[in-house]
């Protein structure tokens, strides 16, 4: 049982690494053609 719910933990882990990521690559991408864009 703590066995199925440690690899749960991990990939939820990695689902919100990734996600974070995501968002944080958008907003640095947007900021980089604001700044092209002028």
């Amino acid at each position: 049982m703590g066995n199925s719910t440690g690899s749960m933990f991990y990939a939820f882990a990695i689902f919100i690494g990734l996600y974070l990521i995501g968002v944080i690559g958008y907003q640095l991408y947007k900021l980089i053609r604001k700044l092209l864009n002028k």
